[in-house]
């Protein structure tokens, strides 16, 4: 997660994303802990979600929604980070406790985004996993073909259609007809995020794969915009010794890094010196942190950094032209569990949750209160308040009615 800084102005962007970033990934994690270890159950059988999947868009999201998207821009959410979109509409006054208290359970928050079910502020419905990133692209298309025909006012801004994507999601077949079909109609205004943790369901993903998602995507015209390391150890890199310690990590296989991520600092310290033990410039990086700083340098890939993220995302709304950003995360990230390779649907345990609870300054009782536990409150509800994207859409919400 990203370092927590007082909000020292109601211009102070970052300090007040970081700030929201950690209440995301409060609520969606409780959200799913209060769905299976609190609320009554009578058949006592699991009632499910995914919290590592929510974790590791959270940064992402934040980014998203609380910096780049404008009211008239739509998003499709993957289907397991449904809990952090729904917290998303709760600090925005668009979803309620009640409804977050009934994750997944009938009346409630869908545990899918359901424009369907869970009413207009879901932009499209996600629930069969890669859908909803097709269909930004065919919603992008639309949005030409009415304005080409007429059929809206040519003075309404154009909106850009993003989807956030789960990596497996790749595997889906409807994906690549979208990107085909995108190419013969040059698709435009159409950006896909994909949430590069490369764990799956029942796998951590080869790293041979990379390179096949960025080639298909520029061979159908589309820009590609790799995220992978974050701002500390971008400034790590840069420092003598920091060439090779790049190359240590552009070299570690996609499941050994997340077994050292699930293992820590004194982890990473043994594997990285056992390859660069003599390595003076490595040492000089490495040896002054502490176990867990180091831990915090060497899970700060870009997925993760607010900083990274806003600029590859403002750079991007300069063009129209359809986008891919890869952006690497970590499942799991901020959470007990993270990089473990069978946390795709493990959840916190009573007492770890508690001891999260903890961490998050979050008192008992007090769980699903909007502002609980931030420092500066009234300075993040006004700065939640003026994001572009808290703007209604029309005043109906997000729904339009045709004319």
């Amino acid at each position: 997660m990203n370092e927590i800084r007082p909000i020292k102005s109601e211009c102070d962007t970052l300090a007040a994303m970081t700030a929201i970033e950690r209440k995301l990934l409060w609520l969606s994690a409780w959200m799913i802990h209060n769905a299976n270890h609190l609320r009554p159950n009578r058949d006592g059988m699991k009632v499910g979600g995914h919290q590592a999947s929510c974790a590791s868009v959270t940064s992402i999201m934040t980014a998203l929604y609380f910096d780049i998207l404008r009211p008239q821009d739509r998003v499709a959410v993957k289907p397991h980070a449904g809990p952090v979109l729904h917290a998303i509409n709760y600090l925005l006054g668009r979803q309620t406790v009640e409804k977050m208290a009934g994750l997944r359970q009938f009346g409630g928050a869908q545990a899918y985004p359901s424009r369907a079910k869970d009413g207009t502020e879901i932009d499209f419905s996600t629930g069969s996993v890669g859908l909803g990133v097709a269909l930004t692209s065919f919603a992008s298309m639309m949005q030409d073909y009415v304005r080409a025909h007429g059929m809206v006012d040519q003075a309404s801004p154009r909106a850009r259609h993003i989807a956030i994507a789960g990596d497996a999601e790749l595997d889906e077949g409807n994906i690549y007809e979208a990107l085909l079909e995108g190419w013969k109609h040059d698709v435009r205004d159409v950006w896909w995020v994909v949430d590069y943790n490369r764990q799956s369901l029942d796998s951590v993903m080869p790293d041979r794969l990379f390179g096949r998602f960025e080639g298909l995507f520029k061979d159908m015209g589309w820009r590609v915009v790799q995220l992978k390391y974050g701002k500390k150890l971008e400034a790590a890199f840069a420092r003598p010794g920091g060439s090779s310690l790049r190359g240590w990590i552009d070299e570690c296989p996609n499941s050994t890094y997340s077994a050292l991520t699930f293992q820590g600092g004194a982890a990473w310290r043994q594997a990285i010196l056992a390859d660069m033990a003599k390595s003076r410039g490595v040492r000089a990086i490495i040896d002054p942190l502490s176990d867990a700083e180091l831990g915090s340098l060497m899970t700060n890939l870009a997925g993760h950094d607010l900083e990274a993220l806003t600029e590859a995302f403002r750079a991007a709304t300069k063009s129209d032209q359809p986008t891919c950003f890869l952006a690497y995360t970590i499942k799991g990230m901020g959470l007990p569990f993270a990089g473990h390779k069978d946390n795709h649907a493990g959840m916190m345990t009573v007492d770890q949750m508690s001891e999260f609870r903890t961490q998050m300054n979050v008192r008992p009782g007090h769980e699903w209160e909007r502002w609980e536990g931030m420092a500066q409150p009234q300075a993040l509800q006004r700065f939640v308040a003026g994001v572009p994207f808290a703007t209604p859409l029309t005043p109906h919400g997000r729904r339009m009615d045709a004319a």
